[in-house]
């Protein structure tokens, strides 16, 4: 298959991966035949809308609040806010309040529906901390590349939401249903497990701050530390509806079905990048692989670009003057600040580009790939399960 018409193919299968991961069909399968009843909803993250509107097609009354990203439509009852992504700002923390509130006079039956993007999007700090603090710690933790294990475990101790917060003010049950955009769908860490109770671990959260040079206010330790000491709320059960290789999956099978060879490659797309895409392109043989994750980016300079891109930029230099396709794709439509939804490369991109060392070195590797026409452009997708990354050789 020639690089023209393996590069068409690649953005069709990217589809029916996304079609894979409907948070609306999924949410509406996990709750058909639900009881009637009176439902309180509050649901957090990128695919929260879609999800809302999955639950109200299963139940019979329902209220409550969405925070999401971007406009989009939820059902009548359901309030929609948009909060602040990829670090809170006012929008988030106000959308924390909100949803702190509602979660306090929930009664009867309560249902929490989480997506990935939900920790930026809506905060609350915990008493004695400010809302200035929590943000600068989130744009600290996202521009020094920390792992999203070091994040969550940070998150956690800064917050009333997350962490089991959520559910622990609650005074009813929450059940929970997840969409998964981190490695191994973890559900304490989608979102940063605002109804998932997790034991603190002060000590090594307060590691990773100083790691990463990030240094406390005063009166922030023995906040901390008192959030630390509060009793756990009852953990119940989360329902995983999907996660990236739900749509890995998807993709793979449908390029199957299309005459292709294909595969998913095994584990997840997870460390430094560049360690990462070595991996990735190594394992990977001939015709199609594709690998769901997310990598890890220390932000070097001032440009425009997003793991994605960046990914996109590095594998170009590693295929040049060969057959090989490569594509990085954020499922959920935005990569970083790439104002895309990733890239798709071959062997003539840096041909086309010129010496690409530079862009690497500053992070501006959308505005490279705007010039040479690679960049993938969606808008918000609805939906969230991290990261694809795929493979064609002949």
């Amino acid at each position: 298959m020639e690089t023209v018409r393996a590069r068409a193919a690649m953005r069709t299968l990217l589809d029916a991966a996304l079609e894979a991961v409907d948070p609306e069909r999924l949410t509406l399968d996990a709750l058909a035949g639900s009881r009637d009843g009176s439902v309180t909803l509050i649901a957090i993250g990128k695919a929260a809308p879609g999800m809302c509107r999955g639950a109200a097609q299963a139940v019979s009354v329902l209220h409550g609040l969405c925070v999401t990203n971007a406009t989009a439509p939820v059902p009548l009852g359901v309030e929609l806010l948009l909060g602040d992504h990829p670090v809170p700002a006012e929008a988030s923390f106000e959308a924390g309040r909100r949803v702190l509130q509602t979660a306090r006079i929930a009664r009867g039956r309560t249902i929490a529906l989480i997506s990935g993007g939900g920790s930026a999007l809506c905060e609350h700090p915990i008493e004695g901390l400010s809302e200035s603090f929590v943000r600068t710690v989130h744009r600290a933790l996202v521009r020094a590349g920390a792992s999203i294990a070091e994040t969550n475990l940070v998150r956690r101790h800064l917050s009333a939401i997350k962490g089991g917060g959520l559910a622990a003010v609650t005074p009813v049950p929450i059940e929970t249903y997840a969409i998964s955009d981190v490695c191994g769908a973890d559900p304490s860490v989608i979102a940063s497990g605002p109804t998932v109770p997790k034991e603190p671990d002060l000590e090594s959260a307060l590691g990773v701050m100083s790691d990463h040079g990030i240094e406390l206010p005063p009166g922030a330790l023995a906040a901390m530390r008192r959030a630390a000491q509060k009793p756990l709320a009852h953990a119940e059960p989360v329902t995983l509806l999907a996660d990236g290789h739900t749509a890995a999956e998807a993709l793979a099978e449908t390029a199957r079905g299309d005459g292709l060879d294909a595969r998913v490659s095994h584990g997840w797309i997870h460390g430094p990048l560049e360690t990462a895409l070595d991996r990735f392109l190594s394992v990977a043989g001939s015709g199609l692989t594709v690998a769901s994750g997310e990598p890890e980016v220390t932000v070097t300079g001032e440009g425009t670009g997003g793991r994605n891109t960046h990914a996109a930029l590095l594998a170009a230099t590693r295929l040049m003057d060969g057959d090989a396709v490569f594509a990085a794709f954020a499922t959920d439509g935005s990569d970083g600040a790439s104002g895309s939804a990733g890239a798709m490369v071959d062997g003539t991109t840096v041909q086309r580009g010129g010496d690409p060392s530079l862009a690497l070195a500053r992070c501006d590797s959308a505005t490279y790939l705007a010039h040479t026409g690679d960049l993938l452009i969606t808008g918000p997708t609805g939906t969230n399960v991290a990261d694809l990354w795929l493979l064609w050789r002949p």
